[in-house]
């Protein structure tokens, strides 16, 4: 077993103790979403072909010449613009072929993203789904798919909902797409057009954003964060965990719950504790036997004990618990007339 000299110990003591006085301390710090730029494509007004001009804040990306789009007055749900894109009739496709509009965003504290869709043939034939959907992609990972509303599914759809991962709630970048993709390896007889408008989405906690450390999603950093993240303690974690809130430290494709993470939850928490600042000045230093922050005592070697985490763990047991009592007053006695 090799040796640890007692300077590193030192400093290790002094990162320990300075990681529970910023629970104590430190600002909010919250990851603010990013914000959708030209959502309901009004900023160019008419644009005849987005194969060849990307709306603005979009980047449009395709296969071929089997796609077409524009950006017109069809279907505007949200003042007097909409995009359109369509897989053309007459064109050999083959499985999987999609034409997308994309644009990174954060969606760190993005609740749901939210849209208008209109689905349409040019014939007025029914829009096969096992032909053709309409699809909602972040990354390469297709989260909505028109499929799932019906045998023929065109129409409009106001009002679309996709509820965002929480996977995808990490701080980084992430590529949100909207398209059409063709599902078949075979020759087009119709046009299958969707209409898209309106993208915008919803956010956490009324719009103030999410806290790093909100693992619960309420709102709130707090205990109920803290007994999420201790499952995962000193875990090997995928890099996107939700709980791997420090990524400086990930090596090799995964991803250690520690200190570090610590450190981002800590600088979130909530409520403040006296008590837990006078435990920070004493982290694993030797105190008296009787001192107050000696909650576990069956490490202690006489006539010195240790404050460590089997003293956090007993004082987190009791947190935000009370010893008071209610004592119920003593009954009254009857009165009894003279």
């Amino acid at each position: 077993m090799a040796l640890v000299e007692k300077p590193v110990m030192r400093k290790a003591t002094i990162v320990a103790a300075a990681v529970i006085v910023t629970l104590l301390v430190a600002d909010f710090v919250r990851a603010e979403a990013s914000r959708i730029v030209n959502g309901s494509f009004e900023d160019d007004g008419w644009i005849k072909d987005v194969m060849v001009k990307d709306p603005n804040g979009w980047q449009v990306n395709t296969t071929g010449d089997r796609f077409r789009g524009y950006v017109d007055s069809d279907w505007p749900t949200d003042g007097s613009y909409n995009l359109t894109l369509y897989a053309d009739f007459w064109k050999l496709f083959d499985a999987g072929d999609t034409a997308t509009v994309s644009q990174e965003l954060n969606l760190t504290d993005v609740n749901e993203i939210i849209f208008d869709l209109k689905l349409d043939t040019s014939a007025f034939t029914p829009w096969d789904p096992g032909t053709c959907s309409a699809v909602v992609l972040i990354d390469d990972d297709v989260v909505w798919d028109s499929n799932d509303l019906g045998a023929d599914v065109r129409g409009e759809y106001p009002g679309q909902m996709y509820p965002v991962s929480n996977k995808y709630r990490d701080g980084q970048p992430h590529t949100l797409s909207l398209g059409i993709r063709v599902n078949v390896s075979e020759q087009l007889w119709d046009r299958y057009i969707t209409h898209w408008d309106f993208v915008e989405y919803t956010l956490y906690c009324g719009g103030g954003g999410l806290l790093q450390g909100d693992f619960n999603r309420d709102c709130y950093v707090d205990m109920t964060d803290l007994i999420e993240v201790a499952d995962s303690w000193l875990g090997q974690v995928q890099p996107h965990d939700r709980f791997n809130l420090s990524r400086t430290d990930d090596t090799e494709g995964y991803g250690s719950i520690n200190f570090l993470d610590f450190a981002v939850y800590a600088n979130q928490w909530m409520n403040g504790a006296a008590e837990l600042a006078l435990l920070a000045d004493k982290w694993l230093t030797d105190v008296d036997l009787q001192d107050s922050s000696n909650l576990f005592h069956e490490d202690d070697v006489q006539p010195r004990g240790i404050v460590n985490f089997p003293d956090v763990a007993i004082l987190a047991n009791n947190w935000l618990g009370s010893s008071y009592v209610e004592i119920e007053p003593p009954p009254h006695e009857p009165v009894v007339e003279p």
